[in-house]
């Protein structure tokens, strides 16, 4: 395991908030890591592989829920090194909007995933999470995307993710749907639910940036 991102996990485990911040923010300054390093061997791996010891339930829950705040954190405040960053990016004029569904609540991920978008060329909008179905299919019809990105991480949200598909479908044919989360990675996840594209790597948003 690299010695940085222990060092920032023993933060995280111990909720030392500013201390992992600051530890990020020296990490980037001193050009230690970059940030799709920061994205998917710190941030990411924080999450996923969060391991919970206590048997205690609610415990474990609101650990979690601390863990997620602060990787939140962390990503807001290193928006400007992303700023800097996609002033070389190459523009490859595909728009793509991100978004959680309705009850859908977990959020990082689609924010990271968002951040991909950007640094691999895309005009990248994060519209934000528990965002009802009219909402979306508004946004779709105001922004007029080549993509709609829906990140799904609660297995029970498939219900109203179908619905959405459907609509954005039936309305917007030409608008192409990526579907990604924890959620697809269940046996017959994606069987019946209109979409284009299951992103389960972050690899393949580049291979995107050449479609439609």
């Amino acid at each position: 395991m690299d010695k940085h991102y222990q060092v920032f996990l023993d933060y995280l485990d111990k909720e030392q908030k500013d201390d992992a911040l600051l530890f990020i923010l020296q990490l980037l300054k001193d050009k230690k890591i970059a940030l799709l390093e920061l994205y998917d061997d710190y941030l990411r791996p924080a999450l996923n592989e969060f391991v919970c010891d206590s048997t205690d339930e609610d415990f474990c829950i609101w650990k979690e829920h601390t863990r997620t705040s602060i990787v939140r954190t962390i990503l807001e405040a290193t928006y400007p090194y992303l700023i800097e960053a996609k002033k070389d990016v190459k523009k490859n004029n595909k728009k793509v909007v991100v978004v959680c569904p309705s009850e859908e609540f977990h959020e990082v991920g689609a924010m990271i995933v968002t951040n991909h978008f950007l640094l691999s060329g895309f005009d990248a909008m994060f519209i934000g999470a528990n965002t009802p179905k009219h909402d979306i299919l508004a946004a779709v019809k105001s922004l007029k995307p080549d993509f709609l990105a829906l990140s799904v991480t609660n297995y029970y949200n498939l219900v109203i993710t179908k619905q959405i598909t459907e609509q954005v479908k039936a309305a917007y044919p030409n608008v192409k749907i990526i579907l990604g989360g924890l959620a697809f990675t269940k046996p017959g996840a994606l069987f019946n639910i209109a979409y284009d594209y299951h992103l389960d790597t972050l690899e393949a948003i580049k291979t995107l940036g050449g479609e439609v």
